[in-house]
């Protein structure tokens, strides 16, 4: 678990199986969403893309792992500009943060 989030979760609930049950969701949450926001970039549906993004931002700011929300906020950006190469760069970037969860 990274540090940042443990921190975090800690803090606001105390209980090291919640946080456990808590990061272990974001972590699958996170693999699916990856998944999604592949094939939405590969058929160029923007609008899925945006969605996507949005939601691994919600996500992540909910335990605490800002640098992915950061990332994925840059990432609806790109995917609202329907800017293929920075939506490209910005998922291969979030996708290796998401090997860290």
């Amino acid at each position: 678990m990274k540090k940042c989030c443990n921190d975090f979760l800690m803090e606001q609930f105390g209980d090291t199986s919640v946080v456990n049950e808590i990061y272990e969701e974001y972590a699958k949450s996170m693999s699916e969403k990856i998944t999604e926001g592949e094939a939405a970039l590969n058929s160029e549906d923007w609008t899925e893309l945006e969605h996507m993004a949005h939601a691994v931002k919600g996500n992540a700011l909910a335990v605490g792992d800002n640098d992915v929300a950061n990332l994925a906020i840059a990432l609806r950006n790109a995917a609202k500009l329907t800017d293929k190469n920075e939506s490209s760069l910005l998922m291969e970037k979030l996708k290796e943060l998401a090997k860290e969860i």
